[in-house]
């Protein structure tokens, strides 16, 4: 089996078990042990991409795609072999662009975990406290193989953060594929 390797984005936890702490409950949340250990590796300072309003609050954001390119080069270049996973409080944005048969028009979403065999992502922008290890546990399970919602990016909507998503760290859509395959 393999490790965790997990990265801090501009923030500043209590302290840095608090991070670890987050993705070994996710962890918890499978069935079978499926990492050795989770390692934190560094805490990163990286300019925002953009800057978002909600709720009359401004925010510093990523942008998804520049935020995998960075981390994927980090990984890239330090030669790291676990998953490398980028956590941070901050917005992370997707912008999708669409034809709506008269002209194209431009959507933006909130991004809360995306993962492949190589490196994930995870936002815990406005999500509580008792559903970040919920967020980190669904993007784990993509890791494990499972591919859903929008491609290639999985967006993580807010009902998911209660309703939809089971014990074991998976939305219904995700537990409908598990018992198929």
């Amino acid at each position: 089996m393999r490790s965790i390797d997990v990265l801090l984005i501009n923030g500043e936890p209590e302290n840095r078990r608090d991070i670890i702490k987050i993705v070994e409950d996710a962890s918890s949340y499978f069935p079978t042990e499926t990492w050795d250990d989770v390692k934190y590796l560094a805490k990163l300072i990286l300019e925002h991409d953009v800057t978002i309003a909600t709720g009359g609050e401004s925010f510093g954001a990523f942008l998804f795609e520049k935020l995998t390119k960075r981390i994927g080069r980090i990984k890239h270049s330090n030669r790291l072999v676990n998953l490398l996973l980028g956590i941070t409080s901050d917005p992370i944005i997707a912008v999708y662009y669409f034809f709506d048969g008269r002209r194209f028009k431009r959507t933006l979403h909130l991004v809360h975990d995306y993962f492949d065999e190589r490196i994930g992502v995870v936002s815990l922008f406005q999500v509580n406290e008792g559903s970040s290890s919920k967020v980190v546990a669904h993007g784990l399970g993509h890791n494990r193989g499972l591919r859903h919602h929008l491609k290639p990016i999985d967006l993580m909507y807010s009902e998911l953060l209660t309703a939809k998503l089971k014990v074991e760290g998976f939305c219904e859509v995700c537990l409908r594929k598990l018992t198929e395959n």
